[in-house]
This record gives C-alpha cells, sequence and structure tokens, in this order.
C-alpha cells in the first residue's frame, strides 16, 4: 500500500469523521482455492521487533475474538495450527491547507465610489486559510497456509480510515471489524465499510482486555 493512496484514502474517509459514523476502505487479495476450514486452527503472530509490544499483544487478542465469532478457531501457540496470521498497524499524516469561509458583517458604506450617500450593508464572505492534519490510521493482515511458513502469504487484507487525530488504539477496533468482513476472501477492488460508533462489532472489541 502505498502513501499515496493511503493519504487519498484518509482523505475522502474523513468527510464522515464530524458524523459518528467511520468509512473504512478496505482492499484484500486471495490465493485460496476453496474456502478456509474453520476446523483448522489459526495461530495469530505478533512482530517480536514490534515498536509497541503491549499494544500488538491487545490488537492479537482482539483479532482472536474475531476469529472465533465468525466461526474460526484460534490457537494460542503456533504448534498444531493449521495457518499463522500476522499483522501490521500504523498511522500516516499529512498536512495541508484548506480554506474556511468567514462572514464580516458591517454597518454603513459610503456609496458610489465615494458618492454623499450612506447606506446599510449587509456584510461579506472572505475565506481564511488554516492547516489541516489528515491522519490515515492503516492495518494490514497476511494469511499463511502453514504455521511456520512465512515465504508466502495465501491471502492479504489491507484496511484504511482518515481521522482527525492519531489515536491508534480506538482506530484498530473499526479497521478490524472491517477486514474480518472479507477475511480469506477477494474484494478484487476497494471496497467500503461504514461503521457507526455504536456498531455492536466495534463496542465489543473496546471493551475486550
Amino acid at each position: 500500500m502505498t502513501r499515496s493512496t493511503l493519504m487519498l484514502l484518509a482523505a475522502t474517509a474523513c468527510v464522515a469523521g464530524c458524523t459518528p459514523v467511520y468509512t473504512v476502505h478496505v482492499n484484500t487479495f486471495s490465493e485460496l482455492k476453496e474456502p478456509l476450514s474453520q476446523t483448522a486452527p489459526i495461530y495469530v503472530s505478533i512482530d517480536p521487533n514490534s515498536r509497541n509490544p503491549i499494544l500488538a499483544s491487545t490488537i492479537a487478542s482482539k483479532i482472536r475474538t474475531l476469529l472465533e465469532e465468525h466461526g474460526f478457531t484460534a490457537a494460542e501457540k503456533p504448534e498444531g495450527a493449521g495457518y499463522r496470521l500476522t499483522f501490521r498497524a500504523g498511522i500516516d499524516s499529512t498536512r495541508g491547507v484548506d480554506y474556511m469561509p468567514v462572514y464580516r458583517p458591517y454597518g454603513g458604506f459610503y456609496g458610489f465610489y465615494g458618492g454623499g450617500y450612506r447606506g446599510l450593508g449587509y456584510g461579506y464572505t472572505t475565506y481564511m486559510p488554516y492547516i489541516e492534519t489528515v491522519y490515515a490510521h492503516w492495518m494490514e493482515m497476511r494469511l499463511f497456509q502453514d504455521a511456520k511458513d512465512r515465504t508466502r502469504p495465501v491471502w492479504i487484507g489491507e484496511a484504511v480510515v482518515g481521522r482527525s487525530d492519531a489515536e491508534l488504539r480506538e482506530s484498530v477496533n473499526y479497521l478490524l471489524v472491517a477486514l474480518m468482513d472479507y477475511f480469506a476472501a477477494d474484494t478484487e477492488r476497494w471496497a467500503t465499510v461504514r461503521l457507526k460508533e455504536n456498531d455492536p462489532r466495534v463496542e465489543g472489541l473496546a471493551g475486550a482486555p
């Protein structure tokens, strides 16, 4: 996923940023020849080099919760697991200049280029520049056929949501729910998932340890 793609999607996602609905963009790719077996345990792997292992452990726990809610079996250890699921998450930001309309009322004026008539003005609108920061919260998942093999994934999922803040701990709930809607499937193009703040799946993850 390129940085330019992330920021473009984040900008469109931020349209819903001032409402209780978040727009998550999802893109998934699959080489699975048949539906993913729900009996083969899936091991959720944490990157040992993660910059924030505490957050990584929290995300892994939420992924296991969602897997089980979707009928899959989450393995606690890689031994005996049929699949390995890895993940990465992060934030990219960009700053841009936008313009805000400002209404300026006024009372009287001399009309006709300095003529003697004094009338009542109705005000005018100007546009004041301001700097806006857009945060693109993103997540990537990779599913491997063998729990011990990480050479070639059989499924890749990407998701991004735009926000006006950098609170990744909250954003991962929306990213995970949207990705699991297309787990082990191929969207063939970017898909859009709109999630309300009070969506039961989002609220469930927010309260998960």
